[in-house]
């Protein structure tokens, strides 16, 4: 089975909480394994769980690490020293040794080999939950990867153990041929879960909509995910989010699309940034500007704007004379549920503004949204934010579309 992130993050969250209540028990927590192809954003949704479960977030790359101190510490020469009353005996580092003498202990011939502890560990606040993210780890060392399997397996490595409630989380690409990694043999697949992430426009449009991504570029991946995101015959994906995400990035500073230069410019840009022998984008990118889809209604204008105005641009993106155009709809309906969420998301947020502007839609002289549009995002609303979204659901016409 593949996941979406959507999918993915209740069942994540639920085994970090799963991992305190094992360790309270006195059993082992259970690590995970996360695999998708490259820039599917794993590495960002763990670190949203992290915030979002209010845990430590510890990243570690692993494909640039060489040396297992990196991951559980440097090893280091303790000395023994007792007070000179014999009251108090400890195992110090050298470099306190002086400060020590001077508080009345002696130091002892004897001494032992242990590690420090690493970088990453100071500075966590051990009253709370950890993640610990090792990314990329398919394409670790031999060494790196085997001293991580101690951590996954054990929670320790020689004499460093990880804190408490600390739950491991691996990231890899598959083993398909396409990417330069290391194989797992069953022996460590069977010391952890393994998931597999899928793409999903939806999870990559609501992230972009809070990163703040060109809203152009959001209504182009919203428009053909299918054709920019899919296999095509022999040849693999034109592109991945994180190559996506970066051309959009590059090409928000153009301010006019569908001036002819600026679209040149855009396809220069293209051809840069994604494998595309057939020219898949340039094709699509030219559809795009000619039928106007980068000069549809901004989502904020659709919340925030004045109605008597709104309504009548809306009408104009998704009617076409008496053609219903539910492709544009499909993305517009996303585009404001995403907007919506992020302005749930912030601080300061009032109610009435979705709610009212959720009504002024069903209540429009002519269908804006399908009821399936408007019931996608009224349940999205209300699972997210079911707090704000209660008062919603005591009038009738929002009810009537949820129990329809």
């Amino acid at each position: 089975m593949e996941l979406s992130i959507k999918e993915s993050k209740p069942l994540i969250k639920y085994i970090i909480k799963n991992n305190k209540t094992l360790q309270e028990n006195g059993k082992d927590p259970v690590a995970i394994n996360i695999i998708s192809e490259a820039g599917l954003g794993k590495s960002s949704i763990i670190q949203q769980i992290a915030e979002e479960m209010d845990s430590n977030y510890v990243k570690l790359a692993l494909a640039q690490i060489t040396e297992t101190g990196d991951i559980a510490g440097f090893p280091i020469c303790l000395h023994y020293c007792c007070k000179d009353d014999g009251s108090d005996c400890q195992w110090i580092a050298p470099e306190l040794i002086d400060s020590y003498v001077k508080a009345g202990y002696h130091i002892t011939p004897e001494t032992k080999m242990s590690y420090a502890l690493p970088e990453w560990y100071k500075g966590l606040d051990l009253n709370k939950p950890t993640i610990l993210l090792l990314d990329d780890a398919s394409r670790a060392l031999p060494n790196i990867i085997q001293a991580c399997y101690e951590l996954i397996y054990k929670q320790e490595f020689w004499s460093f153990k990880l804190p408490k409630n600390t739950t491991v989380i691996l990231t890899t690409n598959p083993d398909s041929g396409d990417y330069n990694v290391n194989s797992v043999d069953e022996a460590g697949t069977t010391r952890m879960l393994n998931f597999k992430l899928r793409w999903d426009v939806d999870s990559w449009a609501e992230h972009a909509e809070l990163s703040g991504i060109d809203s152009r570029a959001i209504n182009f991946m919203l428009s053909y995910s299918d054709e920019l995101m899919n296999d095509h015959g022999t040849h693999k994906h034109i592109m991945n989010a994180r190559s996506y995400t970066m051309f959009a990035n590059v090409i928000g500073g153009i301010n006019n699309w569908s001036d002819s230069s600026s679209l040149a410019t855009i396809l220069q840009i293209a051809s840069g940034s994604f494998d595309d022998p057939d020219d898949i984008v340039g094709s699509l990118f030219t559809t795009f500007i000619a039928n106007k889809l980068d000069k549809l209604i901004s989502p904020e204008d659709m919340l925030f704007g004045d109605w008597d105005v709104i309504e009548n641009k809306i009408k104009d993106c998704v009617w076409d004379r008496d053609q219903y155009k539910t492709s544009i709809a499909s993305v517009l309906q996303t585009r404001l549920l995403n907007k919506s969420i992020a302005y749930f998301s912030g601080t300061g947020a009032k109610n009435d503004v979705v709610i009212d502007r959720i009504l002024k839609i069903i209540d429009a002289k002519q269908m804006l949204f399908s009821e399936d549009f408007l019931f996608n995002i009224i349940k999205t609303l209300y699972n997210r934010f079911p707090g704000k979204m209660n008062k919603a659901l005591l009038n009738g016409r929002i009810r009537s579309i949820i129990l329809t």
